[in-house]
């Protein structure tokens, strides 16, 4: 029997965030039903295991992916996407179902955290085109491209995320070990290239943002438009333990970009070279070092949204798809 295209696959990362039993996701399960979405229903094993899935799923004609899970859950999947070899990855519709522990796409996207409110997003099909950002490594042979739908990152904040547990203990546990390891951290010399601009320096990391929030909650660019095909690039010069700590208040508001330790530029390509090479994450995942460089397809995927109007997340009004 052939696949229902319109029918969601709900790909489950039972691990994701703090461990529940499956308690969070029997609860969407049941509010998926009550509002009536005919979906089913596949968990992970391990980790990767959500790209397979996800490019099978595509290749089996299903056109309509829910990702139960974390941010890291949303990157497996949307690589899949990326990767299944579709003419048009913009007939694939993309909802997710917040069950990390940072869950930062999903406020860039208004994605709700309840099982009900998640359930009445997804019923009521709204969706907008959004960006996806590539990332290529020249030095590694014969590299495999790389995705990202929300924030990707070189320099300390790689570091901070190769250095936190998985699953994840607390919420607070990012900025924890952020500023623990601040005061042995020596900053690479940093060569930024973006359309044309440059950047030079000891810099204590580099953004390259396609939404908002990254670290659970850190408003990294609060000027990041996610459809309008270019990317935030914030370069963070090296900075003492005592100078960053009166700079987290900015950064959790949304008001880093005023900082004089910070410089702003938007783009549609960067380029990364650090001497030494540093750690490059995207969406969380660690993916590989500089030197990198970043792209941004503009519009590539469909992503169910709660955004509602255009003031909202500097994008267009959604609407239904279809």
């Amino acid at each position: 029997m052939a696949t229902d295209p319109g029918r969601w696959l709900a790909i489950v990362n039972p691990a994701a965030g703090r461990r529940d039993g499956g308690a969070g996701w029997r609860a969407v399960e049941a509010a998926l039903r009550e509002a009536k979405v005919a979906f089913d229903s596949v968990q992970t094993q391990a980790v990767g295991d959500a790209t397979g899935l996800a490019a099978q799923a595509l290749r089996d004609g299903r056109r309509r992916l829910i990702a139960v899970g974390g941010d890291g859950s949303v990157n497996e999947i949307v690589h899949g996407v990326m990767d299944a070899g579709l003419a048009d990855t913009r007939e694939v519709t993309l909802a997710l179902a917040p069950h990390g522990t940072g869950n930062d796409w999903a406020r860039s996207i208004a994605m709700p955290l309840d099982p009900r409110g998640i359930a009445r997003t997804i019923a009521a099909d709204r969706s907008m085109l959004h960006d996806v950002g590539a990332i290529d490594f020249p030095a590694e042979p014969q590299g495999r491209r790389r995705w990202f739908i929300n924030v990707a990152g070189a320099g300390y904040d790689a570091v901070v995320t190769a250095r936190v547990p998985r699953p994840v203990p607390s919420a607070v546990t990012y900025l924890r070990i952020a500023l623990e390891g601040l005061a042995s951290y020596r900053s690479p010399q940093f060569r930024v290239r973006a359309d044309g601009q440059a950047i030079e320096g000891r810099l204590l990391l580099v953004f390259v943002a396609n939404a908002r929030y990254c670290g659970n909650r850190m408003h990294v660019a609060p000027t990041a438009s996610i459809d309008d095909g270019l990317l935030d690039i914030l370069a963070v010069r090296e900075l003492s333990l005592i100078e960053v700590l009166p700079k987290l208040l900015k950064l959790y508001r949304g008001r880093i970009l005023g900082d004089p330790a910070v410089r702003h530029l938007r783009a549609a390509r960067v380029s990364i070279e650090t001497d030494p090479p540093a750690i490059v994450q995207a969406d969380g995942q660690l993916l590989s070092q500089t030197p990198a460089e970043f792209s941004v397809l503009r519009q590539a995927l469909r992503v169910v949204t709660g955004l509602a109007d255009p003031a909202q997340g500097g994008s267009p009004a959604a609407r239904p798809a279809g």
